[in-house]
């Protein structure tokens, strides 16, 4: 109801006034709307509000922005330990450092119960690093642990298998491996890339003691090879070729020229081979190759060229072990070889099988 207003009549007597009755009857009115309008507050309604955002009185109430939520964080001074908050739920701000903390400028969410469980997230300020930590039961803090995010570590999202769904991709990129920092990125085609793979993922650290420093490994996307290579990004100081990593898959493989410094060209085997049982040949990385070739009949008088599987680099020593079967062991055979072929010439027309094997170097 509107609030009665009891009519005191004029001085001395309150002649024209309400009368005693009519006044105690406006009285009890409102007394009686006081009394039920009390009886439905609660028990907020007979306590102290806090002081300020940072007022942690037991029993006081509550206001927007206090413990820094809907509002600005609760400030901190350098000289205060993150350790040390007070035990409740809040926002607070170390602007200007502190003790404890993982960066100097955070904004720290603690949640926190009377079982001494307290769990602080630390956002910093000048950057998107985003750090958390813990204590259990009053125990010892755990350290704080850096959250990885696409702002530390690159990396990119997709669409996953199922609609709504995100999935962890590497980050896309155009710009060149040469400078890129720590993340997962994916490149296709690009010319600072692995010779010979287009489609990459490479996996890029920047060292935390000297962080010019590099340190990448290339997983190639359609196809076996794995590629590492260190290196500084510092003005001036050129990115070195990949290094290929050998597995089972490539191992035996082409071998390429490793040439006087005897560091193998990229992509390169230990060891090549080709041909049959009967025509073969073994080249390893640091220059040595064995050919085999093995032959049935020949003329005598008439030279038997037979070719090697593959060329050496110079005249090779050539032997014949064995002529099977043997019809005469001291008979009269002139042979040779050079980097291209085997020369074989016998004073009998059989058909004897004969062995041939060569030992060389394929380069110099």
């Amino acid at each position: 109801m509107a609030r009665q207003e009891i009519n005191i009549g004029a001085a001395p007597t309150g002649v024209g006034g309400d009368t005693p009755r009519s006044a105690s009857i406006k009285i009890n009115a409102m007394t009686q709307e006081l009394f039920a309008r009390q009886a439905q507050l609660g028990t907020a309604a007979t306590q102290n509000v806090v002081t300020g955002s940072d007022d942690f009185t037991p029993g006081r109430v509550s206001m927007m922005g206090h413990a820094g939520w809907g509002s600005t964080p609760i400030s901190r001074s350098p000289t205060d330990d993150a350790n040390e908050l007070p035990r409740v739920s809040g926002l607070f701000q170390f602007g200007n450092g502190g003790i404890n903390l993982p960066n100097p400028f955070v904004q720290i969410l603690q949640i926190a119960n009377s079982g001494g469980y307290v769990w602080q997230t630390a956002k910093a300020m000048l950057d998107e690093s985003v750090y958390m930590r813990g204590r259990r039961g009053d125990g010892a803090w755990s350290p704080w642990r850096a959250d990885i995010n696409s702002s530390l570590f690159a990396i990119g999202i997709g669409q996953g298998a199922s609609t709504g769904e995100l999935m962890g991709l590497s980050a896309a990129q155009t710009a060149s491996p040469n400078k890129a920092n720590t993340g997962l990125y994916s490149y296709y085609g690009h010319p600072d890339g692995v010779p010979g793979f287009g489609a990459i993922s490479v996996l890029s650290q920047a060292w935390g003691h000297d962080p010019q420093w590099r340190a990448q490994l290339s997983m190639a996307v359609s196809g076996d090879g794995i590629h590492f290579r260190q290196f500084s990004v510092n003005p001036g100081a050129a990115a070195p070729n990949w290094r290929s990593i050998l597995h089972n898959g490539n191992a035996i493989s082409g071998v390429l020229n490793a040439g006087p410094s005897g560091a193998l060209p990229i992509n390169s085997g230990l060891i090549e081979r080709g041909g049959a049982l009967d025509n073969w040949y073994f080249r390893f990385a640091g220059g040595l190759q064995i050919c085999q070739q093995r032959f049935t009949g020949y003329t005598a008088g008439v030279t038997r060229n037979v070719a090697w599987l593959a060329a050496f680099a110079d005249t090779p020593v050539a032997v014949f072990p064995n002529i099977y079967p043997s019809v005469d062991w001291d008979m009269s055979a002139r042979c040779y070889g050079n980097s291209g072929s085997y020369f074989f010439m016998s004073d009998r027309t059989l058909n004897n099988v004969v062995t041939v094997t060569a030992i060389g170097r394929w380069h110099a």
